[in-house]
């Protein structure tokens, strides 16, 4: 039974973003918990959290305007915090890139090989993507995306053949994961 299945196609914000978290995070019982106490609560997640949304630019304001963008971004931060994703700057340098996403813990528990010969110098985080999607194409593997609607990046490496169920948890909340190439 698949994530979609599991939570009866429901588009609950809340089912939504916690499924989408345990799915990147294979199930880690410190994301799944993080994620549920900000849904529970957003506001005094937020409140707790306040100096990491401020490093984003979110005041309290936008909390009462646009409690769904709070979330969303909790749930990148948290992530990240864990190690599931990765934020990279679209103009982000080749080692910097390799060194972020060879640590991820998917990357790593899947044992993906991933060397800075494979890739230019010149290119940017897209070409690289592919770059790895063709390299971790045997193993099934390709490098997805959270949009986040900025000029960043946030990678994770993800089952191809898993893909389109998260990416249809993301729609039904009005938001995208995708692979890079299409994000």
């Amino acid at each position: 039974m698949g994530f979609i299945d599991f939570f009866g196609n429901s588009s609950d914000e809340k089912k939504g973003l916690v499924a989408i978290g345990k799915a990147i995070s294979t199930d880690d019982k410190v994301v799944t918990a993080e994620i549920e106490k900000c849904v529970t609560d957003t506001e005094a997640y937020f409140e707790e959290n306040a100096e990491r949304f401020g490093e984003r630019g979110m005041e309290p304001e936008d909390m009462e305007e646009d409690v769904e963008e709070v979330r969303w971004i909790a749930l990148v931060d948290i992530l990240e915090a864990n190690g599931y994703v990765c934020e990279r700057d679209w103009k982000d340098e080749l080692e910097d890139f390799v060194q972020f996403v060879g640590n991820l813990k998917g990357t790593k528990s899947r044992e993906l090989p991933i060397d800075l010969e494979w890739f230019d110098e010149d290119g940017d985080v897209a070409e690289w993507c592919k770059v790895l999607d063709e390299k971790w194409a045997d193993k099934g593997v390709c490098v997805a995306a959270i949009d986040i609607e900025s000029d960043s990046y946030v990678l994770f490496p993800y089952e191809v053949g898993k893909l389109g169920e998260l990416c249809e948890l993301a729609e039904a909340l009005e938001r995208r994961i995708d692979m890079t190439a299409y994000v």
